[in-house]
């Protein structure tokens, strides 16, 4: 049996469980989405020849574009479904799985230089997706299922309003307001579309076009080569924090109420913001 295969079955099991409400429909959603990126890198193995080492390599790939709490969440998807296999003896025994560090001290943002790099690289249609991202706050994986009809008047669009939206939390359920250059960029985004139709393209196609744009461009910024679609919610997160209260930043984000993932994961601060910051100290 392939790894792929054994991916399948615990996601039935998973549905089942969801059916009988014994797993919640967001913890089913997020859990698909993770079984679809485990099955594009490791599914052709076969189940009783996967080997830590062929897990080590996947999860190293992962990390050259992926932020590291991402990738231990897939890790940790990985180890539920092969203890599955162990119990439903499909395996013999679970190989032994990397250990993934997530920082516990905040990493400054990449300089606005390298962000504006990664606006002017990528092709016009990636390029007003991640301005769009920079604007709103959305996350990549909310950003790609908007579509045309959640726009809502005057100047907002709605996050898990629709009946086929899920979202994982109750707090996440939210209209998000648009300033004047995110409505352009959503007009520009909609011209011609049906109200059904996707109006963002989706976050992996988002980051190889900022993968061949480092590629292709020797001169990019050093800090460049840090920068992911959801880097961009940092970066709004970090600049509304500046001068707004914590509490409407979790609205803003769709945190619940006092959440403390607002601030350990998606406030940063920037070289450049420290400069700034000791600039004006007197003794």
């Amino acid at each position: 049996m392939t790894l792929r295969a054994a991916i399948g079955a615990w996601l039935l099991y998973r549905s089942r469980m969801a059916d009988l409400q014994l797993v919640a429909p967001s913890t089913l959603a997020n859990q698909t989405a993770i079984g679809n990126v485990l099955t594009v890198g490791l599914g052709h193995f076969q189940l009783d020849a996967l080997r830590k080492s062929d897990i080590d390599l996947w999860a190293g790939e992962r990390l050259q574009t992926h932020a590291p709490v991402t990738v231990r969440a897939e890790v940790n998807v990985l180890r539920q479904i092969l203890n599955w296999c162990v119990d439903e003896s499909m395996l013999g025994a679970r190989p032994r799985l990397p250990t993934i560090q997530v920082p516990t001290t905040e990493q400054a943002l990449p300089s606005e230089e390298a962000f504006l790099w990664a606006l002017r690289s990528v092709p016009a249609n990636h390029q007003a997706a991640l301005e769009f991202l920079m604007l709103t706050g959305l996350s990549p994986h909310e950003a790609e299922r908007l579509q045309v009809r959640d726009w809502k008047a005057p100047g907002q669009v709605g996050i898990g309003m629709r009946s086929d939206f899920r979202v994982k939390t109750p707090s996440r359920r939210r209209f998000v307001p648009l300033n004047e250059r995110a409505q352009q960029l959503w007009e520009t985004m909609t011209a011609g579309l049906r109200p059904l139709s996707p109006v963002l393209p989706k976050g992996g196609a988002m980051q190889k076009a900022l993968v061949r744009a480092r590629k292709a461009d020797p001169s990019a910024p050093a800090d460049a080569l840090r920068i992911t679609p959801k880097m961009m919610r940092q970066w709004f997160a970090s600049h509304v924090a500046d001068d707004h209260p914590e509490h409407v930043l979790q609205r803003l984000l769709g945190h619940a109420p006092g959440s403390k993932i607002t601030r350990q994961h998606y406030v940063r601060s920037s070289d450049d913001a420290l400069v700034g910051a000791v600039a004006g100290v007197r003794a």
